[in-house]
């Protein structure tokens, strides 16, 4: 078994990667290299490049937005979203059902860290948050 460090992509982080005047992009874009590293596996949730994917057709157009699906597909590994999944989301005290939904997935599969820019969300949960600046600066090499 794999000593991997397992770490769980919001939404905002992949929005980050695909539009570059966004904020930390940057560190979006060195976390989403890292993503072949022997000592890292990245994950996303469907809700997740379904939300990116309507997002981003707001500044780019259809083909390049697939684009950005099939390497996210072939980088990232995916958490499914359940029954289960939605229940604990649903009653999650997240600011939001989205961030309900990442929460839950993260607590139910030995997650390491959440990378998000959201500081408001994840404040109870068991998984610790940090966004891809925090994260780049503490881990790459």
């Amino acid at each position: 078994m794999s000593n991997a460090r397992r770490l769980l992509l919001d939404t905002n982080i992949l929005l980050d990667y695909i539009v570059p005047d966004r904020p930390h992009s940057s560190a979006a874009a060195t976390l989403v290299h890292m993503a072949g590293a022997e000592s890292l596996t990245i994950f996303v949730t469907p809700s997740s490049l379904k939300d990116m994917y309507y997002i981003a057709r707001k500044y780019i157009d259809e083909q390049t937005a697939r684009q950005y699906i099939e390497l996210f597909l072939d980088l990232f590994a995916i958490l499914s979203v359940g029954q289960e999944t939605c229940e604990l989301a649903a009653r999650s005290d997240e600011p939001d059902f989205e961030d309900g939904l990442i929460r839950a997935v993260a607590e139910n599969n030995s997650i390491d860290f959440i990378i998000t820019r959201d500081r408001a969300a994840f404040q109870r949960s068991t998984v610790r948050s940090m966004s891809s600046d925090d994260y780049v600066h503490l881990f790459a090499q």
